[in-house]
């Protein structure tokens, strides 16, 4: 069987500017080379100055066009300074945005502390609003949309010691329904991908080994999913292929939340 590197890219997405957030590695660094192998035009935006510049020079270095923004997404001020910069470096509006950033710490009920919260809250739900605060005028002026907000199974399966992550990841999928709502006039859609867990560091690296194989023992694919497949759904819903999906949440969990149920 052929792996999605393998596979030929439809280039659905030539010409658009794209800005993927925590695109510096993981799911986000996938999504910003496939949407590169659509023809998107790709604006990488992360913290870590070091770490996000070696991203998009690795990506440049295979002929990719991809600008790096360093800016926090839980700061209003920060965001709407870099989608400015965004559509003056490119010399056009946004066309796709995917919300992939995320920060998290898992604590049991006893243990959660108030900057947790406010952090993943501020990375992963209020940063949300302020990207797609900041996208939906350049859609506006652009004349269409596609905005793909990342989940997590957390959000519809519970799980030990995520009490603060999994209502940070449930408000996505309210968030993503409400904005599809508001922004449907003007030709924008709003989707989400749910992903279960995901062979990254920054996902499978969080549990013990213990954790890791009980939950690899529910899973009926019995595996990890790979960022290239989080990628590949990501496309087709910024894409026009999904163009009479509006508010939708895709499960992309190896059919972990089917069998746990």
């Amino acid at each position: 069987m052929s792996t999605l590197t393998e596979i030929p890219a439809a280039r659905r997405l030539t010409g658009a500017v794209c800005v993927v957030t925590g695109a510096a590695r993981g799911i986000g660094l996938a999504i910003a080379e496939r949407f590169a192998a659509e023809g998107g035009r790709i604006a990488c935006l992360d913290m870590g100055a070091a770490r996000l510049q070696s991203a998009v020079a690795g990506l440049v270095g295979r002929g990719i066009e991809a600008r790096a923004y360093e800016a926090d997404v839980g700061r209003r001020d920060a965001v709407a300074a870099a989608f400015d910069a965004v559509e003056r470096d490119f010399g056009a509006p946004v066309g796709v945005l995917v919300n992939n950033a995320v920060w998290a710490r898992f604590q049991p009920l006893d243990e959660v502390d108030e900057d947790s919260v406010d952090r993943m809250f501020d990375v992963g739900l209020k940063g949300l609003i302020w990207t797609m605060q900041s996208a939906a005028p350049q859609m506006k002026r652009r004349g269409s949309g596609a905005i793909v907000n990342l989940s997590s199974t957390s959000a519809l399966q519970a799980m030990p010691n995520a009490i603060a992550y999994a209502a940070m990841k449930a408000g996505v999928l309210g968030l993503t329904r409400a904005a599809a709502v508001e922004l449907s006039p003007w030709g924008i859609r709003v989707n989400a991908i749910v992903p279960g867990m995901i062979g990254t560091p920054a996902s499978v690296g969080k549990f013990d080994e213990a954790t890791v194989r009980a939950r690899l023992a529910t899973m009926p694919l019995g595996r990890f999913g790979e960022p290239q497949e989080i990628a590949a759904v990501a496309a087709f819903l910024a894409s026009d292929d999904s163009r009479y999906m509006q508010g939708a949440a895709l499960v992309a969990d190896g059919g972990w939340t089917v069998a746990t149920r």
